[in-house]
């Protein structure tokens, strides 16, 4: 909290008057940025000429948006992760699990992916990969170091697995 005070300008008594933990601040501060990023993605695949751009357009917003956090406060958000659930990136009711999801079934009726794809199955190993970079182990957060090209290479990945004949001419653009 010392280190957050002397950030922000603030002293500790003003912090603890706001919040009662690190916990509770940093839940805040997630919380808040969540929100944030998805309105930011929502707003990118509106815009989003077709389901490989959307995705696309997503990665690089994920990206942009997890260094601006930065390494320190993704530590800090490690060690409360179970009560903050940034591991419920592969349940399918999160908004990760959605959007991949609508842009499974978008790329479909696109005719740009496969038809014959295990929808659940595809969300599922995305997710999980997505939920694998916010790992904290004892030699820290193995892929945030090098995150754009994290997301770069995942979502090449995912698109080059899901897309038809049609699909791929379009991602050879973006290749």
């Amino acid at each position: 909290m010392e280190e957050i005070a002397y950030e922000l300008g603030l002293t500790k008594k003003t912090l603890y008057n706001n919040y009662n933990s690190k916990q509770e601040l940093i839940g805040t501060v997630v919380t808040h940025f969540y929100a944030n990023l998805e309105k930011e993605i929502q707003q990118a695949t509106l815009k989003s000429d077709n389901a490989i751009d959307a995705f696309f357009a997503v990665s690089v917003i994920i990206s942009n948006e997890v260094n601006k956090l930065g390494h320190v406060f993704l530590k800090d958000i490690s060690l409360y992760s179970s009560s903050l659930n940034l591991s419920k990136f592969t349940e399918r009711s999160n908004f990760y699990s959605i959007l991949v999801m609508r842009n499974l079934q978008m790329g479909i009726e696109q005719g740009l992916y496969r038809e014959d794809l295990n929808m659940e199955y595809t969300t599922l190993f995305y997710t999980s990969a997505i939920a694998l970079f916010y790992k904290w182990d004892k030699d820290g957060f193995k892929y945030f170091e090098d995150s754009v090209n994290y997301h770069k290479e995942l979502v090449k990945y995912h698109l080059q697995s899901v897309v038809n004949e049609k699909g791929y001419q379009i991602l050879l653009n973006y290749l």
